[in-house]
């Protein structure tokens, strides 16, 4: 029996994890100046990102978190 929910709860896990990577790898890419943030010249040459960042700015501070951007990519509707 215990084998029977060791699959689905491996890749469960195994999904999580490639999540959290491909959430990482695409901020990181973005990331032209590699200073942990997103700025609106970073984001220039992507319009449908760069008109959404006041939206993910959520502390104002005129730039995009690893968080920030995290939380907007899973709980985009």
């Amino acid at each position: 029996m215990r084998i029977f929910w060791l699959a689905p709860c491996t890749l469960i896990t195994i999904s999580f994890n490639s999540l959290a990577l491909d959430v990482k790898q695409r901020f990181d890419h973005l990331d032209k100046d590699k200073n942990g943030f997103l700025s609106e010249q970073e984001l220039s040459s992507q319009p449908h990102l760069q008109k959404r960042i006041a939206q993910w700015d959520t502390d104002k501070d005129q730039q995009i978190s690893l968080l920030e951007f995290k939380h907007y990519l899973t709980n985009k509707s």
